[in-house]
């Protein structure tokens, strides 16, 4: 297990840094765009390419975290380092995003044309093609390694990459109107499709936000279903011939799952068959996920 978890931590940090790398050359070449086009939609885009660069690092020093054992300082581990990291993300997206939709909108009242659109036309292009492929690529990796960042990190990658789509549509159609003549209305392209794609890219920060915060407070992520932990728990009073189920809770810490489940016990039965049923629970929920950590109670009822 200890052999299939560290192949599974250096695929991940493999990823990890390669989408590092990536993220990194898209920021600057944003920056760069930025500042030769004056396009808002390109200042949007350079911003969220900062505040990836950012967060892509802290993916790397929480991977290398989450993998450590517990400790004296940390008796549960490290696994809220994950939802702290998200909610970290979540709070500089949001705040990326509303900032660009208010200079969009002042663009509005002041349209200003954008210098170069030929410039955000071949790098949204060239974006759109290498974030799809990547992103992809990035959600094999997720899977195989069980990694909700890296899955996460690939959704992104792919959103992002046909919001790119997207600006090189609305460039291309600014720039034929300016070729006809439309100069003027041409100029209002680059603050609308800032603001769409603010709107849009919200989203992504909400979704995170709602999931991290709501492992941050510990609640419970089977509430809306009985779930494959607790008919566990009920199969193992029918099979060791137990008093009954107390109470199962369950948390969640980014992938790291601990649940605690009280049975109630016949007094009279010894502390050895005790001893088997406890090491018998906390090796079927095991299977169930590598990732859970089990404390099993009896009450005497």
């Amino acid at each position: 297990m200890d052999v299939m978890r560290e192949t599974r931590a250096q695929s991940e940090l493999g990823a990890l840094r390669l989408s590092s790398i990536l993220t990194i050359v898209f920021a600057f070449g944003a920056v760069t765009i930025a500042l030769f086009s004056d396009s808002e939609t390109m200042t949007l885009e350079a911003m969220s390419g900062v505040v990836d660069v950012v967060i892509s690092f802290l993916c790397i020093f929480v991977i290398r975290k989450v993998h450590q054992p517990a400790d004296r300082h940390y008796h549960f581990g490290y696994a809220k380092y994950e939802p702290l990291m998200t909610t970290v993300e979540g709070i500089l997206v949001t705040a990326v995003c509303a900032s660009a939709a208010g200079y969009a909108i002042r663009d509005l009242f002041h349209p200003d044309p954008v210098e170069n659109p030929r410039l955000v036309i071949v790098y949204s292009l060239f974006s759109f093609l290498v974030s799809v492929v990547f992103g992809a690529w990035m959600k094999r990796v997720g899977r195989r390694t069980t990694s909700q960042l890296v899955q996460a990190e690939a959704e992104l990658w792919i959103v992002e990459g046909w919001l790119a789509l997207g600006v090189f549509a609305a460039f291309a159609i600014s720039e034929i109107m300016a070729r006809w003549g439309s100069v003027h209305a041409s100029a209002y392209v680059d603050p609308i499709v800032c603001i769409i794609l603010s709107i849009i890219l919200l989203r992504k920060p909400y979704d995170i936000l709602k999931e991290s915060l709501a492992d941050l407070v510990d609640a419970n992520p089977y509430a809306e279903t009985v779930n494959a932990v607790e008919e566990s728990a009920r199969a193992c009073v029918e099979r060791f011939h137990l008093k009954g189920l107390e109470w199962v809770r369950v948390r969640k810490a980014g992938r790291r799952i601990f649940v605690l489940v009280s049975f109630f016990l016949d007094p009279d039965r010894p502390a050895q068959e005790m001893d088997n049923v406890r090491r018998a629970m906390t090796e079927e929920l095991a299977r169930l996920n590598p990732d859970l950590d089990v404390g099993v109670l009896f009450k005497t009822s």
